[in-house]
């Protein structure tokens, strides 16, 4: 995919400044820098790494980039000694590197940093992309299975977790505590996990706040501290009886099933999303599809990978699945006078059908 856009684009490399907190930077490099750093690949094959000198060693041992440089290897200081500032030191030392490989046009993701972008649009032809390593990222290998595979078993340890506690526990804020370092003492970190009763369940990101009541939602999506890979996981839990919350939340389980009976490679992330609309709307409820401000209002899933919400999209204008994508298939019903219900599982995409990672059953009671 690379090779194709740069012969597309007549352009020589395609560059990226990033740390690996950027995930396209650490999937195309394979390696966990917290600085950012110059990586370039080119229409000849040529692939560089460029770190600070303290990260050389590292990177050689660690990445999977074959040749690195660092910093000082470039010239770099000698720039700095000659009364450049920092900034204007890197740019000239990676437009120096680009004119030693012969480049005359580069592509930069439409994340890269303005201050280098300026200086090289004046050395070289340079256009904006979307960084193709996001496409590149929706189809996993069976080790990158693997790995969201077991952060997969991690939340449903912690969702047990989270259940008993639950039984002698109602502040949001000492469960999600709880949840989190119970996760972060096994190896996965968890942020911002929604813990949300039945006042702020209305709100699909609102991570809750004071005391549950009624139900909650419980949505994590940890990542493992080890190779970063997350996962993603929804269930609501019925606290106290509630016709309304209870009728919702099983239209929700109707829908998630049902989505999920129709993935395989080959269906539509558009056709699974509007078979969710059908089941809700079927029940009475709004959907996106009737542009409703309440009842479900959002896709019905996404990609899950280094980052937890990736490509491909499950939702209207979704593209066609293939085989070892992992998606989210996640129905959700939201309305400010009785609250909010959603349930959610991560799937693995294959050619006949598909794999639930996240298995747990749908209907949860406290106390059952």
């Amino acid at each position: 995919m690379i090779f194709s856009l740069l012969r597309d684009r007549d352009a020589q490399f395609f560059i990226m400044y990033a740390s690996s907190k950027n995930a396209n930077f650490r999937y195309a490099t394979k390696f966990w820098i917290p600085d950012p750093a110059f990586y370039m690949i080119g229409d000849d094959g040529t692939e560089l790494l460029v770190v600070s000198e303290m990260e050389k060693k590292r990177a050689e041992k660690e990445s999977r980039v074959r040749e690195i440089a660092s910093l000082n290897d470039l010239g770099f200081y000698e720039k700095i000694k000659e009364g450049k500032n920092a900034k204007e030191a890197l740019t000239e030392t990676y437009i120096e590197l680009l004119k030693t490989h012969h480049a005359r046009k580069i592509l930069v993701p439409d994340d890269f940093p303005a201050f280098i972008y300026e200086k090289l649009a004046q050395n070289f032809d340079v256009d904006v992309v979307e960084n193709p390593y996001a496409d590149m990222r929706k189809i996993k290998t069976p080790e990158e299975i693997e790995h969201i595979r077991d952060v997969s078993n991690a939340i449903i340890d912690a969702f047990e977790f989270f259940l008993k506690l639950l039984e002698k526990e109602r502040d949001s804020e000492k469960l999600r505590n709880r949840v989190e370092a119970y996760l972060y003492e096994r190896g996965y970190l968890a942020q911002d996990t929604i813990i949300a009763g039945k006042a702020s369940s209305a709100y699909p990101h609102d991570i809750g706040h004071g005391k549950v009541e009624g139900h909650v939602i419980f949505d994590i999506f940890p990542g493992s501290k080890k190779t970063g890979y997350h996962s993603d996981f929804t269930r609501t839990v019925v606290i106290e009886e509630n016709r309304e919350i209870e009728d919702m939340l099983m239209a929700c389980i109707e829908a998630k099933n049902a989505a999920i009976s129709m993935v395989k490679e080959g269906i539509s992330g558009e056709d699974i999303h509007f078979r969710v609309c059908d089941i809700l709307e079927s029940y009475g409820y709004r959907t996106t599809r009737q542009k409703a401000r309440e009842g479900f209002i959002h896709s019905t899933g996404h990609g899950v990978g280094l980052e937890v919400h990736e490509k491909p999209r499950i939702f209207d204008g979704g593209e066609e699945l293939k085989a070892g994508m992992v998606i989210t298939v996640e129905p959700g019903l939201y309305y400010e006078k009785v609250g909010g219900v959603r349930v959610e599982d991560a799937v693995v995409v294959k050619k006949g059908g598909c794999e639930i990672l996240t298995k747990f059953e749908d209907y949860v009671r406290l106390g059952r």
